[in-house]
């Protein structure tokens, strides 16, 4: 999310256009991350599987 974040960033107002496909890579990568789950919490279920403190 943070890399599609900052390429959205980098390319301005031409992100958001159909010149070029930055919101299409935005909206997978918001997808993925609702559909999948957030680093967060593949972070906490991995500490859980390791009996580790999840941070």
């Amino acid at each position: 999310m943070t890399a599609v974040e900052q390429c959205l960033q980098m390319h301005g107002g031409i992100g958001f256009t159909w010149e070029h496909p930055v919101h299409l890579y935005l909206e997978r990568a918001f997808t993925s991350a609702v559909m999948l789950g957030t680093n967060e919490q593949h972070h906490t279920a991995l500490a859980e599987l390791v009996d580790l403190p999840a941070q």
